[in-house]
């Protein structure tokens, strides 16, 4: 009768734990379609927030007129990153930095052209990042040189600063982005001349 017993109490103790088991999952269910339709869905695009958004063509211009570092991310060989802080010039549609064919960048986008850089500002948040692929500018680089040299140090510094820079052996490197993205904190103020 012992034996009997626990081979009829043994199933009905399974079909209470399926039972138990079944109503937790369907309950758990039902907390989480609760849950889920109190929520908002998420937006298919980036929301603003703080007052961030787009940069019009006028304010990507007018910031990237500022002196300000533009850091350019190149390819090594293994595929990793290299980063580098550069002055740079703008000219609406181009990037330009003055390097030296001895700088790893250079190597790099000699064996591999393609180049990002950011140019950021971030007390005030606002920041332009562009791709494409670079090309190598060996000559007629000293009218674009002396442009980026006096927008950072002016033309009474500046000037001195070409004429050393002439004695190395230097090359332009020039990115007219394929894909650009700009963003501000709103509103931006236009720079002062």
């Amino acid at each position: 009768m012992t034996a009997s017993h626990s081979l009829i109490a043994c199933p009905r103790k399974q079909v209470r734990s399926s039972t138990l088991l079944l109503f937790l999952c369907v309950a758990s269910l039902l907390s989480v379609a609760s849950y889920a339709s109190a929520v908002e869905p998420k937006p298919a695009q980036r929301v603003r927030h703080g007052g961030i958004k787009p940069f019009t063509t006028e304010q990507i211009n007018d910031f990237l007129s500022e002196c300000r570092n533009a850091t350019i991310a190149t390819l090594n060989k293994n595929g990793a990153p290299q980063l580098t802080p550069v002055v740079f010039y703008w000219d609406g549609s181009t990037f330009y930095a003055s390097v030296t064919k001895e700088t790893i960048k250079y190597k790099n986008l000699t064996r591999d052209p393609r180049m990002s850089l950011v140019v950021d500002d971030v007390l005030g948040h606002h920041c332009v990042i562009a791709t494409g692929k670079a090309t190598i500018q060996e000559q007629d680089i000293w009218e674009m040189t002396k442009k980026i040299m006096y927008k950072y140090y002016g033309p009474e510094e500046g000037a001195p600063y070409v004429e050393e820079l002439k004695k190395q052996n230097r090359v332009l490197l020039v990115l007219k982005p394929t894909k650009m993205q700009a963003w501000g904190s709103v509103p931006r103020e236009p720079a002062k001349p």
